[in-house]
């Protein structure tokens, strides 16, 4: 296969990635040479994030294939570049604003913008072996987040165990990909949907049960959930906020990439389909069952992040061209489940790094993160309290607040499209995640204070938390007003609504088929 690499014409679609990798970079010289402050560091990785957010806004949503066709541009690409973009800065003002400093903070700035590359290469990969290398790229960078606090002995637990069990996961992956390359000669996934019309052989079958594996690791689907709590106590609050955001929505785009593009027909869906309805009600129950008795709050939102990842799965099987032993859907009810869940990730940002901001502030300044050291929080700080309580109302789905929107969503996808097993458990974990998130409420609202004096975080603090709390409010009376940030974010596929893929060969455009 010829690869036009170096043509020039990929690289308005290629710009944001090349931006922040070489911003990075000579914010890694600046940090070595020029003795950068954090904050100066922080404050310049800001910047040229929000100079690629710009470039990303201004980009067309018109689906391109491109860089030999190992990527693909459309309106999930664009919408997931966004996204992670968003995740990285608050992930880095987490870092240099409320949380507690750590050894050489410029890495630990610099580390997060590698991430995010390796994330929107992801949600633009058309090629299985571009989707390892950015794949790696994300694990290797929260290998070294994870456990950068290296003299303590919890941050090196959890990335130990992260390392070992992400390590697994990639061998899966790899080996699944290998089963599918040997049968089908290619691994590029326009080329593979086009093979597999005819439909799938049994080892391209299996190899996609071990992606799917892989996968799994990364959004903490059960039962490849076990890193998920020890690596959330583990890990800094702001990369702990990382990973439950960011590496799971990486996750969700590889899923929306292979189950619903790659192998999206009939005989596809007929192998992804089991595995990822068995993995959705397990998620649905274990992880909110098992975030009932946990005392440590960044525990219990470890188990919880497993039960959204449930709810997600749930948008993902209700937005399958087929479902075995089900009639065709409308193309309306398709895009509902991808419409599902971009939502459902952005309500999902907002309450996430909404608890983990109030987190990093509070652990400083409690004796622990249990929930009983939240006792009077109400008093000693309102906002603080606020915060977190209305970030726990919204990840519980309780309206007017965004979570509610999702998950009404979620639940929406499983009606129309006949899900009702997978209907009564989303219903049933809802219920049953009320008892854990109205729990700190309680302690903060209706227990006396262990210690009146008073909790003061700083202005940028107050205004960051205010934006979010807005946001939460404001996307859960008004839904509308998330149209703009999803409008267009579905897959494009050949023959469909969102238009007929483009490829980039050296000089001109041409159709997709011409470019096979």
């Amino acid at each position: 296969m010829h690869l036009h690499l170096l043509n020039a014409a990929w690289l308005p679609w290629f710009a944001p990635e090349l931006l922040i990798t070489v911003w990075a970079m000579v914010l890694l010289l600046g940090d070595a040479f020029f003795d950068f402050s954090p904050r100066q560091t922080a404050n310049l990785a800001l910047a040229g994030l929000g100079v690629a957010a710009i470039e990303t806004l201004l980009l067309s949503s018109s689906p391109v294939l491109f860089w030999g066709n190992l990527c693909v541009w459309d309106g999930s690409a664009k919408f997931f570049d966004l996204f992670f973009i968003a995740v990285c800065a608050l992930v880095i003002w987490m870092g240099d604003e409320v949380q507690e400093p750590v050894e050489h903070g410029g890495e630990f700035v610099v580390l997060p913008l590698f991430t995010t590359v390796g994330l929107m290469l992801l949600a633009s990969s058309n090629d299985f072996m571009m989707l390892f290398v950015a794949l790696e790229l994300v694990t290797i960078s929260f290998y070294i987040l994870v456990a950068y606090r290296r003299h303590n002995l919890q941050a090196l637990e959890a990335g130990v165990k992260y390392l070992i069990l992400g390590g697994l996961s990639s061998a899966f992956l790899v080996m699944g990909v290998a089963y599918i390359f040997g049968v089908m000669s290619t691994t590029r996934f326009d080329v593979l949907l086009n093979q597999f019309h005819f439909g799938v052989p049994v080892a391209a079958g299996f190899g996609l049960i071990l992606v799917l594996i892989g996968v799994g690791f990364k959004i903490a689907m059960v039962p490849f959930h076990i890193w998920a709590p020890d690596v959330y106590e583990g890990a800094p609050n702001s990369i702990t906020a990382f990973l439950s955001v960011g590496s799971k929505a990486g996750g969700l785009i590889i899923l929306l990439r292979i189950v619903l593009g790659v192998f999206g027909g009939d005989a596809g869906t007929a192998i992804w389909y089991p595995v990822l309805a068995v993995g959705a009600m397990l998620s649905l129950l274990l992880g909110n069952l098992a975030a009932i008795p946990q005392r440590n709050l960044k525990r219990m939102l470890g188990y919880s992040s497993i039960g959204h990842s449930g709810f997600i799965l749930v948008a993902v099987i209700g937005a399958a061209a087929v479902i075995p032993g089900m009639a065709r859907p409308a193309m309306a009810d398709l895009e509902t489940g991808q419409v599902a869940v971009s939502v459902y990730l952005i309500t999902y940002l907002l309450a996430t790094f909404t608890c983990f901001i109030v987190l990093a502030i509070l652990r400083p300044k409690l004796a622990g993160l249990e929930v009983h050291h939240l006792a009077g929080l109400s008093q000693r700080a309102p906002l603080l309290a606020a915060a977190f309580a209305l970030a726990l109302v919204s990840l519980a789905g309780i309206p007017p607040l965004s979570g509610f929107v999702a998950k009404a969503l979620v639940v929406l996808v499983a009606w129309n499209r006949h899900l009702y097993v997978l209907l009564f458990l989303t219903l049933f974990a809802a219920v049953a995640a009320l008892y854990y998130y109205l729990g700190p409420i309680k302690a903060m609202y209706w227990s006396e204070p262990l210690d009146r004096t008073p909790i003061r975080i700083s202005r940028p603090a107050t205004a960051v938390l205010s934006i979010l709390i807005a946001l939460l409010l404001i996307t859960g009376f008004w839904p509308q007003s998330m149209s703009y940030l999803i409008s267009g974010a579905t897959l494009a596929r050949e023959g469909t609504a969102q238009g007929t893929l483009t490829a980039m060969p050296p000089a001109t455009s041409v159709p997709i088929a011409q470019a096979r």
